[in-house]
């Protein structure tokens, strides 16, 4: 279990600012900018929030896989859409397999699943509890089973401003410029404070979209879904086990 790796004591070795690797620390230049003051922190939900060895990932791709066969598309070419397009129901709508008239009825079958699997995390309700900085959580999947997870985690009741789900963003996925486009209009930042947004999330995909919209990253978690092997990412800004470590490297979003 990931958690395991912080129970032994591995925290610090997991805790990775991009500067440390460095031998001779850089001056900042004079074209380099300060980080703004936090007006919006972004949390990707699904192994993110919770971790559990991607059981509930892999029930959703289980349950994608029934849905796409009725399309004629196989489990490993669902699969294969997501990798590629950041969904499944990105790449079936950009590869003509489904129609726009068929976007909720998919929304609602693949996610009808057993959620029993994502345990209540009291450390973490209480550690996220005391965020100041305004905060959001950023899936790609709906709203609906972001609330369902965050009941489960027992995250619920903490003040979050909203869920900003595939809906939000136009069915666009975490790959692509106009998601985090959609969300900073949604937390009511200007284009041109992106250096004032947070994003946590453990696609190292998406944390290097992240990065060329010029929001500040942090990379979640420490092995590959699909092949276990340790992940790395030059776009995030600090690499972390798991969110239990967050007020370690950002404590400005703590009061």
């Amino acid at each position: 279990m990931l958690v395991d790796v912080i129970a032994f004591g591995i925290t610090i070795a997991s805790v990775v600012r991009r500067h440390l690797h460095s031998r001779v620390p850089a001056l900042p230049s004079m074209a380099e900018k300060a980080p703004l003051p936090v007006k919006a922190l972004f949390i990707d939900c699904d192994d993110c929030l919770y971790q559990n060895d991607w059981a509930t990932a892999k029930k959703i791709t289980t349950s994608i896989a029934a849905y796409t066969k009725t399309l004629n598309v196989s489990k490993e070419e669902a699969y294969g859409l997501y990798q590629k397009h950041g969904t499944c129901l990105k790449g079936l709508l950009v590869e003509g397999r489904i129609g726009q008239n068929g976007v909720e009825d998919f929304l609602r079958e693949v996610h009808n699943i057993d959620y029993s699997d994502i345990k209540p995390d009291p450390p973490l309700r209480a550690e996220l509890a005391n965020l100041t900085a305004p905060h959001w959580v950023f899936t790609a999947s709906t709203s609906e089973h972001a609330n369902r997870c965050l009941d489960r985690i027992g995250l619920s009741g903490l003040p979050w401003r909203g869920i900003i789900d595939t809906r939000s963003c136009e069915l666009e996925t975490k790959h692509s410029r106009s998601s985090f486009e959609a969300a900073m209009r949604i937390a009511g930042v200007a284009e041109e404070e992106a250096r004032a947004c947070v994003f946590c999330d453990d696609s190292v995909k998406n944390i290097k979209a992240a990065k060329a919209v010029g929001w500040r990253t942090v990379l979640v978690g420490l092995y590959d879904r699909d092949t276990g092997a340790p992940i790395s990412c030059d776009a995030a800004d600090f690499h972390l086990a798991s969110l239990h470590s967050l007020r370690q490297v950002l404590p400005e979003l703590f009061g």
